[in-house]
């Protein structure tokens, strides 16, 4: 038979997951998408009151610590995504982040926002995944890639309210 460098090709021989297919896998895996509420609630707020945003994930896809399963050229591979950030959008040109902090409501939560004129602004938050691998049930390695997952829009309402004074 002779000799030959390339184990993968002799015959009998295993293929090789290289880590190009690990990280082709991760990038098509199905993420969770990260949506946004508000306090005050209903996603309806009033000019310069601090709005409350919490994010919380859509039943479909893979949230972070969740693992996924594939199987590359016969080996089986195990995906763990991890949260590497938050990206939060305001609407109003404002951003927060990139954080772990997934918000929260009044009067604990760390995310928040003022907007400082009315009107309807699309809010939402990308999340940014990195994931860890593991080959067969092995330790887990990182992936040295990331992917970010933009979620849905939210319109957010801002209104202002005036004092009146009646006799």
């Amino acid at each position: 038979m002779g000799l030959t460098c390339a184990s993968d090709v002799a015959p009998g021989a295993r293929p090789t997951v290289t880590l190009a297919d690990i990280t082709a896998a991760f990038m098509r895996t199905p993420w969770a998408k990260p949506t946004i509420s508000t306090q005050p609630a209903g996603n309806v707020t009033l000019v310069n009151l601090p709005t409350y945003y919490q994010v919380t994930w859509t039943r479909d896809g893979f949230q972070p610590d969740e693992v996924d399963q594939a199987t590359l050229v016969g080996v089986r591979v195990h995906l763990r995504p991890k949260l590497l950030g938050f990206t939060y959008t305001f609407g109003d040109g404002a951003t927060t982040g990139p954080t772990t902090s997934t918000g929260g409501v009044y009067p604990d939560g760390d995310i928040t926002h003022v907007y400082r004129a009315p009107g309807a602004f699309a809010v939402r938050v990308n999340t940014t995944f990195g994931a860890d691998y593991s080959l067969d049930g092995r330790t887990w390695e990182p992936i040295p890639d990331t992917v970010t997952v933009p979620g849905p829009t939210t319109i957010v309402t801002v209104r202002e309210a005036r004092a009146v004074l009646v006799k």
